[in-house]
């Protein structure tokens, strides 16, 4: 219907001008009938505009409003310079917290942890740099896992589960090397805050009867102070509280990352991303699909 639509806009403009062009030829304009009795000379809008001086600015208004109707019935997805372009859509990230993180900041014990978090994006971009604003969710959850300090003696090993959740509010600022107008490499930076919501249970376990004493994961877990002796058991399981009552479970957390990626843009209405990165959080991979506004 675009294209019938913009046919009919064409098709109408001709027929003005031709009609135009006509009437500025007829035998009724002096300057048109030759007294010597030749043929008629016509004069165009075209070269009428340029006596009036006016013919280069219409001339390139035209260039430009042919542009931007070329751009729209192409669907090329070549980018011009100076435009600013705006995307909506989702992204995925798959955030891989390694256990060798935790080591790095103190701690015996951990595991592997493995985050899906999703949500929607906005993008605005121009000359090849472009910022990503999104709001979106992460689990970290994670099964009883044995924990302590480094620092401390065998009697503070805790097991430790986690069924927190993250609204990260972040922000990711890319460049792009083009390689054609399709494909781009990306490179850049994202910064943001996490809240986090939702419990962290910590339980205190002891080497209980049929454990492994050099295996925290097979010990027991206390369920009151004193049990299993030996000064292991200081309290039974509990809630970790957050920052602002005692604990040591965050109320907000940052959200740093270098990244690199790849962009594809087949059609002028559709953008999909690689990326991949590292930060506070861990190493990530991430997918992105946006629709061009």
């Amino acid at each position: 219907m675009r294209a019938l639509g913009l046919f009919a806009v064409v098709f109408g403009v001709l027929s003005l001008t031709g009609v135009a062009a006509a009437q500025d030829a007829t035998p009724d304009d002096p300057a048109a009938t030759p007294s010597d009795g030749s043929a008629p000379v016509t004069t165009t809008a075209t070269e009428k505009a340029l006596d009036r001086g006016t013919g280069a600015a219409e001339v390139g208004s035209a260039g430009a409003d042919a542009d931007s109707i070329r751009e729209q019935t192409d669907n090329t997805p070549k980018e011009q310079k100076d435009k600013t372009y705006l995307f909506l859509g989702a992204r995925y990230r798959g955030i891989i917290v390694p256990k060798f993180l935790m080591s790095a900041f103190g701690a015996d014990g951990g595991a592997n942890v493995y985050v899906n978090g999703f949500g929607p994006e906005v993008g605005v971009r121009r000359d090849n740099f472009e910022y990503s604003l999104s709001a979106w969710w992460a689990g970290y959850s994670m099964k009883e896992t044995p924990f302590k300090a480094t620092t401390d003696p065998a009697q503070a090993w805790e097991k430790v589960e986690s069924d927190i959740n993250m609204i990260f509010l972040t922000s990711d600022f890319m460049w792009t090397s083009p390689v054609s107008p399709e494909f781009g490499i990306n490179y850049g930076i994202g910064g943001g805050i996490g809240l986090p919501f939702g419990p962290l249970y910590r339980r205190e376990i002891y080497p209980g009867a049929g454990s492994n004493i050099n295996d925290p994961s097979t010990w027991t877990v206390c369920k009151s102070a004193g049990e299993g002796g030996g000064g292991y058991c200081e309290e039974g399981p509990k809630e970790e509280p957050n920052w602002f009552n005692g604990g040591s479970k965050p109320i907000v957390f940052p959200w740093l990352t270098a990244q690199i990626g790849f962009r594809f843009k087949p059609h002028r209405n559709f953008v999909t991303r690689f990326d991949a990165g590292f930060g506070t959080s861990g190493f990530f991979l991430g997918l992105g699909a946006d629709y061009g506004l």
